[in-house]
């Protein structure tokens, strides 16, 4: 396990919801039935949503513990999540919800093991506020399931 700066992991949460826009409005492309591309564009502005959230919240945090160091696992909320991935252009509803819930968790992961690592109260709690932020924009994404 390496060490990283808490701005540096804030910034690759940022890229990994550019990445999650980026997969959405491809699958929205590429899609046959009109509830996929539906669904798709609403997650791909969802997360553009999140991702300036993230990127607002970052700014002020930034400020106060940017340099601060963290035990970090590099295999969490990176690329290797979209592996095994099965989407093709004739993926259903459910197919999409099922992908986004497996890369929802992979930020969920990354913010929980922050903030299993966290060393001071501030910072356990933000990853924490973020676990949470992520496990809530989950059960949302589970609801769609089965319309």
């Amino acid at each position: 396990m390496s060490y990283i700066q808490i701005k540096d992991i804030l910034h690759r949460a940022v890229e990994f919801h550019k990445m999650l826009i980026d997969f959405y409005s491809t699958v929205e492309g590429t899609a046959k039935k009109d509830s996929v591309k539906l669904l798709t564009n609403y997650m791909a502005r969802h997360e553009g949503i999140l991702k300036e959230q993230l990127s607002q919240l970052t700014e002020k945090q930034e400020k106060e513990i940017a340099e601060e160091w963290i035990k970090y696992e590099p295999e969490v909320a990176t690329c290797r999540c979209f592996e095994d991935l099965k989407i093709t252009k004739h993926s259903n509803v459910d197919d999409i919800v099922d992908a986004g819930l497996k890369l929802n968790q992979c930020l969920v992961d990354l913010y929980h093991n922050m903030a299993e690592t966290a060393h001071t109260e501030k910072i356990k709690t933000l990853f924490s506020n973020l676990e949470l932020m992520e496990i809530a924009e989950k059960k949302k994404l589970a609801r769609v399931r089965g319309m």
